[in-house]
């Protein structure tokens, strides 16, 4: 029997990478599942495909250059479609990171590196907190990239390549993209391909008090017509599952949803569970190593204890109730309070929020900003507050909940939506309407330690689920749709 080919299509991820140089939380899951499906499936078995609307065509390009070693990133991705490296991209070069901003210093190092390593140098390597293996792991990385301009990347119509049965699976959220419908839906149909689609929320219909003019409307109608587009439907959360099918319901259609829940383990994590990280048993060379790739901002905001909160700051956060609940905890003598840090890039429908952090100075300091933090940042950060924050409305996942629980940090959550569908019995509920219930969940975690270590000991004890077992749920399900 002949092998199916898969596409993925990424039309949300190519429009938008053209602009930004840091993914969103449902772009990060498109990447961590294609990377781990061109495992599973060989990168002959994988395509990406995208709408480009100069050239009015929906192209396909193939995922060999990944066999270049590298894994599926936004790095990686700008490289192919754009032929530029983002920003970040310098970043992670070992021991350089101070010098990205400085290109001749760059330069400069950069060749007493390669000298050093030509010469076999570990000693050179380990005076800089890193190894030589290191270094080479690195160069190998960067010659994987030299390696793009010799392979034929050229996007090709992909009505010309499609066979009866692949499948194409759209992990994004290509919704108020003009063409796209119209140009899957051709290929559906005369190539006879089987069409589905992950769905991340219904949000935009259910809490449209929280979004702006009338995308809500626009979201209505585009899934409207996705679901007479694809064959099949993927949900992200049994919440999501139900949702979707009340929609189904309403609109008259009927088509088979299938349950993937989304990783609980942010990619790399190395939890510290309860341990206070000043004082953890580690290298002295590693926490070097660590901090060297932090801004200087964002580690005078880790010296003293603070609590993080991790996403897109819009209305539908709850920021301005966790912000209020903050305000008591700062005028409570009775405790030590926290900092509270938001980590992530400004969002809609804030303006109470903003109107408060302005009128009070960020409530006097006790409140702080990371805007766009890199993963490398964001990963210093989980691994170093005492715990997180998420009394969202609303939410289809949750994905900085269970990245919380893989740096062994419990958290305060809502206990609505699918949030309990991510932080289980490991994590610290609340009601999202009640700044009572929010003030008085916080003052737990902060008063009584051994309350977050009995919660962290649970962490422990779980196995979280990952981006690999997320792909194969992915896979299988294709497979046997």
């Amino acid at each position: 029997m002949t092998k199916k080919t898969y596409y993925f299509d990424i039309t949300d991820i190519y429009l938008y990478m053209e602009k930004e140089t840091t993914v969103s939380g449902i772009q990060r899951v498109s990447f961590e599942v294609i990377t781990r499906a061109i495992d599973l499936l060989g990168a002959d078995r994988v395509w990406l495909t995208y709408w480009d609307a100069r050239k009015g065509e929906y192209l396909a390009v193939p995922t060999t250059f990944l066999k270049c070693g590298s894994d599926f990133t936004p790095e990686l991705f700008t490289q192919v479609f754009f032929g530029r490296r983002t920003r970040s991209e310098s970043q992670t070069a070992p021991t350089l990171t101070r010098y990205r901003h400085k290109p001749l210093k760059y330069r400069f190092h950069w060749l007493m590196r390669s000298y050093y390593a030509w010469k076999g140098n570990e000693e050179h390597f380990m005076e800089k907190g890193s190894t030589l293996a290191e270094w080479r792991s690195f160069e190998r990385g960067t010659d994987a990239v030299s390696i793009l301009t010799q392979i034929d990347l050229s996007p090709v119509p992909a009505h010309t390549l499609a066979q009866p049965d692949d499948r194409l699976v759209i992990l994004g959220a290509p919704w108020n993209i003009n063409g796209v419908y119209d140009q899957i839906k051709s290929i559906r149909d005369t190539n006879r391909l089987f069409v589905s689609q992950l769905i991340h929320d219904l949000i935009p219909v259910l809490t449209p008090e929280h979004l702006s003019g009338k995308f809500s409307m626009e979201f209505y109608y585009w899934l409207e017509n996705t679901i007479k587009l694809c064959n099949h439907f993927m949900a992200n959360s049994e919440q999501t599952a139900r949702d979707l099918q009340r929609f189904m319901d309403e609109v008259g259609q009927s088509k088979p949803i299938s349950i993937v829940p989304l990783a609980q383990k942010f990619s790399d994590a190395s939890p510290l569970g309860h341990l206070d990280p000043d004082f953890a048993d580690r290298p002295i060379k590693a926490h070097l190593k660590e901090v060297e790739d932090i801004q200087q901002n964002i580690l005078n905001l880790t010296k003293i204890p603070y609590v993080l909160v991790v996403g897109t700051m819009e209305s539908r956060k709850n920021a301005w109730r966790l912000a209020q609940a903050w305000k008591r905890l700062a005028e409570d003598r009775d405790i030590e309070t926290p900092r509270l840090v938001f980590a992530g890039k400004p969002g809609w429908h804030n303006v109470e929020f903003d109107q408060l952090m302005n009128s009070t100075h960020q409530l006097g300091g006790w409140v702080q900003f990371v805007k766009r933090p890199s993963d490398a940042e964001l990963r210093f950060l989980y691994k170093h507050c005492l715990f997180t924050a998420m009394v969202s409305y609303y939410e289809g996942w949750g994905l900085p909940v269970g990245e919380g629980l893989s740096f062994g940090k419990t958290g305060v959550v809502s206990n609505n939506s699918s949030i309990p569908e991510v932080g289980g019995d490991m994590v610290e509920y609340c009601d999202s309407n009640s700044i009572n219930s929010i003030y008085a969940a916080c003052r737990r975690l902060i008063e009584d330690p051994a309350r977050r270590i009995f919660l962290e000991d649970r962490i422990a004890g779980t196995t979280l689920r990952n981006w690999n077992d997320v792909a194969r749920d992915v896979v299988a399900d294709m497979q046997e749709a």
